[in-house]
Formats: C-alpha cells, structure tokens, sequence
C-alpha cells in the first residue's frame, strides 16, 4: 500500500491543512452526494489518515472512493493531480480485496471471463467487424478499432464513421477482432487485467501489421495515448488519432464536405477526450464547418467541462446517481438554446441520452460522427461508392 500511495503523502497532507475546497463546486459525485468525503478534498483527506495510519480502509471508504468518475476537474479547480492519486486508492482497496460495491465488481469479472465489460459474445462482434468491407484496393491507410461500446450497444457508430471516411475517400480496413481495451477495468482499479487486456491488444496489432488506428471511442483513445506506455511497459508500436481529428483533416484539406442543417448546436467535452489529453478545438471546427449551423457553448466548457456522469465504474456501479448526474448537463445544454447536444463519446452519448429521458428533455442527442454522415453530401457519396 505504502509504495503505491507514498509519493501522494504531501499532497494529502496540502490539501487537508488548506481547506480550500475549490474542487467541490463542479464535483459531480459531490454535488449528487452532497457529503465531503464524496469530493476530492474528502477523498484525499481520508488518504492522508490512511498514510498516517489513523483510519482502516474499509467498504465505506471503497463507497466513497469508487463514486469518483475521474473526470479530473479537480486537477482543473486545484493544481494537483488529485484524480490520479484517487485512481491510485481504487487499485490499492482492490488489491487489499477491500472491494467496491458488488456491481462495480461485474466489470472486473465480466472482463476476465469473456474479453469485455458488457460479457456479450466476441465471436458475434468479430463477425460484424469482419462483414464491414475495406474501403480501397491498395495498402490501408488506416485501421478502424471499434470498442466494446460501440459494438455492443450503439453499432450504428460503425455505420456512422466507415460512410464518412468512404465519403472522403479514405483507405481503412476494421480491426476484426473484439478485444476490449482495458479501459473499463483500468478505470475501477483492476490494473491487472488492464495489463491483460493492453497486452492482447498490442500483441494482435503488431501482428496485423497495423501502425495508424484511428478511434471514435474517447476511452479507447485516452487509453491507448495515456495509459499503455504503462500498461504495456514501453510506448505502443502504433499511432492513435481519434475521429474527431481526422475529420477535422479531411474538411481542411478539402476532402469532405457537409451540406447545411439550420440547427443550433452545442457541444460536450467528453472527460477523456477533454480534459485528459486536450482535444478541444477539432470537434468545434467541424460543427462549425456545417453550413447553417450555430455552435453555442454551454456555461462550462473545454477543460472546465462538467462530468456526464458516466466514468469510472458509476454508469454500472451506480446507475441512477450516473442518470441523475447526466440529466443535470442535459439541462444546461438545454438552456443554451440548443436543440442538439453533440458529444463525441458512446458512454456520454448513452447517458446524456438516458439524463434526457429522466427529465423528459427533448434535447437530440447525437455523436458527432453520426450528426457528420448524414450531412455529407450526395455528390460526395456517389464518388466514394464508385
């Protein structure tokens, strides 16, 4: 335990002795909570009395704990990595076997037992990625990699990305084979099967030959960028860019081209693709490229960009508090004036959808990449399909 958490000392002990609170204000898991141990402040509090030995970990500090999205606006609000240091608490409680509440503890065993969170059948999945047909007759420029939840509960996301890359002209073929990440895992402690899972991965991609992966899951990204060099003790022998970039490319250079849509639009930052590794600009630019359209901003936005509600073991571990947490966003995209909230994540496109549904917003809720494949333009289809 002390290993994994002593380098944390000083900033538990920093933040306990300032009292600021600053991290408290957009807290999601605080302001549902509404106790202090459900903040960052609290959560690093209880770490300092952990170190010190003055409390005992047990099943109502894992509650605590395991309630952290890892959004990281904390970091934002205080300077620290305080995300990073509760990241590190889950895995320690784990490894303790002081365990999360049963539910969070599904992804973990699903995850082991089957290859994937949701434990759906990964011979059905590598049939439908295998039935996707490459688009060129040379050498791929890209390989599509499509996560789990994609595939498993919102395919139409495949549909969505394979008819704007072939609308552009873009050489792909799918990776065929379902092996989850090991973000999902990763995310509630389990860093063991993470390792696992990261290894497969990157053994089947070296052996693929493939070095250009292109993403539309924002978890599949930050995992792949952030956290395999660890995972997998070196740097990945591939490059990732997720699609929000690479659609920002192809309109630039002219590649692709939308037609109009008379909507107003905002955006959601995903927590992974934002706040975690700085992907802010390129999904603007391509809503801001459609002809007609009028990108407004909710009050908190990019790096200040409040939580869905979705990450870190909540949307499985804590479903209705992960709803109730979403359907407050929902509200604030809805008072921007907009009658679609876009987001460019299949967790937050779920649960800002379900946050829709429990206030009886008629909010659309939209990926970017489908919101983009249906506005390609004709011409541009035809071309791509001959």
């Amino acid at each position: 335990m002390e290993t994994r958490l002593a380098k944390y000392e000083d900033w538990a002990r920093a933040c306990m002795h300032v009292r600021c609170g600053f991290c408290r204000e957009n807290c999601c898991s605080y302001n549902q909570f509404k106790f202090d141990s459900y903040s960052a402040k609290g959560r690093l509090t209880l770490l300092h009395h952990w170190l010190k030995g003055n409390l005992k970990p047990d099943s109502m500090m894992a509650q605590r704990i395991y309630a952290c999205t890892g959004c990281g606006l904390c970091d934002i609000a205080c300077g620290y990595p305080q995300s990073e240091a509760i990241q590190e608490m889950k895995t320690t409680l784990l490894e303790s076997n002081i365990l999360p509440p049963e539910d969070y503890m599904a992804i973990s065993k699903r995850t082991r037992e089957t290859g994937n969170p949701y434990a759906e059948d990964s011979l059905r999945a590598s049939k439908l990625l295998r039935a996707v047909p490459k688009s060129g007759t040379g050498p791929a420029e890209f390989t599509l990699w499509f996560g789990c939840t994609e595939v498993f509960r919102s395919p139409q996301q495949i549909d969505d990305v394979t008819t704007i890359l072939r609308a552009a002209n873009v050489s792909f073929n799918v990776f065929p084979q379902n092996i989850c990440c090991g973000s999902p895992v990763r995310r509630i402690g389990d860093i063991e099967q993470a390792r696992v899972q990261a290894q497969r991965v990157a053994a089947q991609f070296e052996a693929s030959g493939s070095h250009e992966i292109v993403v539309s899951c924002s978890g599949c990204y930050r995992t792949f960028t952030k956290d395999y060099p660890d995972l997998i003790g070196h740097a990945p022998a591939f490059s990732t860019a997720h699609t929000v970039q690479l659609i920002d490319r192809l309109i630039a250079e002219g590649r692709l081209t939308l037609g109009p849509l008379s909507k107003t639009i905002t955006y959601h930052d995903p927590c992974h693709l934002g706040r975690h590794c700085g992907i802010y600009d390129e999904p603007r630019r391509i809503l801001k490229a459609i002809p007609g359209a009028e990108l407004v901003e909710m009050e908190w936005n990019q790096k200040i960009s409040r939580c869905c509600g979705a990450g870190g073991g909540l949307k499985v571990g804590r479903p209705l508090d992960s709803v109730e947490i979403a359907s407050r966003r929902v509200q604030e995209a809805k008072e921007t004036g907009a009658s679609i909230l876009v987001t460019a994540c299949p967790f937050c496109l779920r649960n800002l959808a379900d946050g829709a549904r429990l206030i009886g917003s008629d909010i659309e809720v939209r990926t970017i990449e489908s919101l983009v494949s249906e506005l390609v333009k004709p011409s541009a289809r035809r071309t791509a399909k001959k």
